[in-house]
């Protein structure tokens, strides 16, 4: 028998031998048994399904066939060394007939007596190997310039050869919350494409964050705008992977497309991976030089165009660096300051101890902070607060930044802001003495209406007593209108609007501010003039305010001339009013008139130029207009006078005027629940609700109100109405009795009255849940108003 068919008999009907042969066949790679002349005595499966197809059995065939096609190939094969004697062969190397590289791995066989009978070879595909080595070479051999823009595409060009797909794209990805990326690199069959802004499908995002790794599909769905160039490439599949940075964040996206489903997906992805870390280090060192470059730039601007000055200083102070913006803030260019000591600008009353505390922190590095008056260019001092950051050189010298701002007017407001702290307890004060006030007030006003009307009923032929009690009225309601102003002063509350004509409120207002001046006030109001809806004690003040600065304006006496217009706002008008119809108030003196530079000013609170004055009228004037939806402008000169023109919105409801006779008291009946803690005003709101028909309750707090409520509606005989004080000190008040009321009887008809006429909820009572307002102090007529609007 030939040997080495001999030896394979043997093998063969060895008890093992299914068992190697099992295991060759599981392999991947060929393997073969030869004689020494070269023949395939035995194949492996993995050979015999590659070649036999095509080529018939191979056993008994030369080894060459299979792999060069032909017995004597030009180049000598691997294998020849080992069939001629070596110990073994291990080469790399490509064959004719299959594409790829492959290692080629032979050792010889011997028998027992160790003569050499045959070899066995072994043939493994590295061409994937081989693939990312070159990717890998690629990669570490770019000459691009790391971070470059050329680098990111040379790498976008180089992973489409290493996985040999047409299309990549590498993207920086600004917003991975908000899906928004940016390309950088677009390759399309060898060429670049213009970048573009991306919007990647949240879907697709979802696809590349959900995977450690890459992720590969089929694509169903559009993954770019409709109206770019991609959008046309016929691809079928994708692999991409999110790029992160070293805190895991994304900060990119390289996807790679093909026409064709991509196969050898786990080498694939191994390439793509790789050429992922890179280019995510690239986009960490481009960002990183962006960042520098931005950063750079930044620290320019801020430094060149900061409204705070910023100086450089050596450890001696004198200023190596000087920003350009010194020259609008303290007058001085650059280079007025360069060489001179930074301290030679502080005012001498503190130079001195900041110099030292300077020279003792600076040594040591550590911060420090001052607030000084520096000198302008202009010999004005002004306060600064500056920092001095201490830093050390490169080569050891101490330098110091100092960042300087200009704090007088932060000073200025600070001292304004505490003397308004001082106002505030004073308007505190008066809001707690106006709110007592009306509270008396109520008690007086309605018992001299209950007074009034009993005389005038009883003794109608005695007129003097009538004019003396309706003079007794006016001054209540004066009175009134002084507290409302104490309270808009105290609160600036929001207006308690009526419709109401503004030519009787001028009149009273400037007969009152005018009483016993020298100055006269001539009127020009029309008999056509249009309502308006205002609350009247904050006009009243407004006038009053203004009338009262023309007079003080006009020392030796002269004439204030207001005149009232209608007026209709168009809407191109250089007024900031919306289009509409307006009533126009104009206050003219013939005074000293107001500097220029202080016409943009007399509106701020606590500007004055009065020795006494406290800077608010102006201020509280502006503040009222605006809460009125109207607008106020001032005109004029040294020596000529001023005008102040008032705009108000003008109304379209009908103004309601009503004379306060008994005849016009309208009577009801019911019974009507008060619930207030003054028994003084118990007493007289007893009377007057008595007098106009209805029964009355009585209850000093909420919770008490409560009860009687509830037990008049257990007893199927419910209020007419009720009447709540806002506030009840240690009890339970308005608002919150209200709410439970409604709770309880959601009909129920509730009239809110406070001392604090200007709160909230008085003005803008239905909002709270009420069905209507009164405001103390009130008299019977007012009475009868509300009560016969809401039953």
């Amino acid at each position: 028998m030939h040997k080495p068919i001999q030896h394979i008999a043997q093998l063969a009907s060895s008890p093992t031998t299914e068992k190697w042969e099992q295991a060759f066949d599981a392999l991947t790679d060929h393997v073969m048994i030869l004689d020494l002349k070269g023949n395939i005595v035995w194949a492996n499966q993995a050979i015999r399904d590659h070649v036999e197809s095509h080529m018939g059995p191979i056993v008994g065939q030369h080894y060459r066939l299979p792999y060069y096609g032909k017995v004597h190939p030009t180049i000598p094969p691997p294998w020849e060394t080992v069939l001629a004697g070596a110990l073994s062969a291990i080469v790399e190397t490509a064959f004719p007939l299959m594409p790829g590289y492959f290692l080629v791995s032979c050792y010889p066989l011997f028998d027992a007596h160790g003569t050499q009978w045959g070899a066995i070879s072994v043939v493994k595909d590295i061409t994937d190997q081989k693939r990312i080595e070159e990717a890998l070479r690629k990669l570490s051999q770019s000459n691009h310039t790391p971070g470059s823009m050329a680098f990111l595409r040379s790498l976008v060009k180089d992973l489409c050869h290493a996985i040999n797909v047409p299309y990549a794209v590498l993207a920086d990805v600004k917003d991975p919350t908000g899906l928004q990326a940016q390309t950088i690199a677009i390759l399309a069959n060898e060429s670049y494409v213009e970048n573009i802004a991306w919007a990647p499908p949240s879907a697709f995002i979802d696809d590349l964050v959900r995977v450690d790794g890459c992720a590969w599909h089929t694509i169903s769905m559009p993954l770019f705008p409709p109206t770019s160039v991609l959008a046309s490439w016929p691809v079928t599949s994708y692999m991409g992977i999110a790029l992160r940075n070293q805190a895991g964040q994304i900060i990119g996206l390289l996807l790679v497309l093909s026409p064709e489903p991509i196969v050898n997906t786990h080498v694939t992805q191994s390439i793509v991976q790789l050429f992922a870390s890179r280019a995510a280090n690239e986009l960490q060192r481009k960002m990183a030089e962006d960042a520098l470059r931005d950063s750079e730039q930044r620290y320019r601007a801020i430094m060149e165009h900061a409204y705070d000055v910023i100086v450089e200083i050596n450890n001696h102070g004198i200023c190596q660096y000087v920003s350009p913006n010194c020259l609008a803030v303290l007058g001085y260019a650059s280079t007025d300051m360069l060489g001179k000591s930074f301290f030679d600008f502080i005012h001498p009353e503190e130079r001195q101890a900041l110099l030292e505390s300077f020279h003792t922190h600076i040594e040591l590095l550590q911060e420090i902070d001052m607030m000084c008056r520096l000198q302008t260019k202009h010999d004005e001092w002004r306060w600064f607060e500056s920092h001095i950051h201490p830093f050390r050189t490169s080569v050891g010298s101490i330098m110091g930044v100092i960042v300087t701002r200009d704090i007088t007017e932060h000073k200025r407001v600070e001292e304004e802001r505490i003397r308004a702290t001082k106002l505030e307890s004073v308007g505190l004060l008066a809001g707690g003495i106006a709110h007592d006030f009306n509270n008396i007030l109520t008690s007086v006003f309605a018992n001299i209406g209950l007074a009034k009307m009993l005389t005038a009923k009883h003794t109608s032929s005695n007129t003097s007593v009538v004019e003396r009690l309706t003079a007794a009225e006016k001054a209540c309601l004066r009175a009134r209108d002084l507290t409302k102003q104490l309270l808009t002063f105290a609160r600036g509350g929001a207006p308690v609007k009526s419709t109401t004509s503004i030519a009787s409120i001028i009149r009273d207002t400037v007969e009152f501010a005018l009483r016993g001046s020298s100055v006269r006030c001539g009127l020009q109001i029309p008999e056509d003039l249009w309502p308006v809806v205002v609350d009247e004690g904050q006009i009243s003040q407004v006038i009053q305010n203004l009338v009262i600065n023309a007079e003080q304006a006009m020392p030796e006496g002269g004439v204030i001339d207001v005149t009232v217009a209608n007026e209709s706002i168009p809407s191109l008008s250089d007024l900031p009013l919306k289009p509409g119809d307006y009533v126009r108030v104009c206050v003219t003196d013939q005074g000293i008139g107001i500097p220029q530079d202080h016409i943009s000013k007399i509106f701020d609170p606590y500007f004055t130029t009065k020795q006494k004055g406290s800077g608010l009228g102006l201020a509280t004037t502006y503040s009222i207009i605006t809460r009125h939806e109207g607008h106020i402008t001032v005109a004029s000169a040294l020596g000529q006078g001023a005008c102040f023109t008032l705009y108000l919105p003008a109304s379209y409801m009908q103004e309601h005027t009503q004379e306060e006779t008994p005849g016009d008291l309208i009577s009801g009946k019911g019974r009507i629940l008060v619930m207030d803690d003054e028994e003084e005003i118990q007493e007289v709101l007893g009377e007057m609700l008595q007098h106009l028909g209805f029964d009355v309750d009585f209850a000093s707090e909420g919770e008490i109100a409560m009860k009687n409520y509830a037990q008049a509606l257990h007893n199927n005989s419910p209020y007419a109405a009720v009447i709540l004080d806002l506030t009840i000190p240690g009890g339970m008040g308005g608002k919150e009795t209200l709410r439970q009321i409604k709770d309880l009887h959601p009909e129920a008809s509730v009239i809110v009255s406070s001392g604090y006429s200007n709160d909230p909820v008085m003005a803008r009572f239905q909002q709270f849940g009420f069905s209507g307002v009164i405001a103390k102090p009130y008299n019977l007529i007012d009475l009868s108003k509300v009560l016969s609007q809401i039953l």
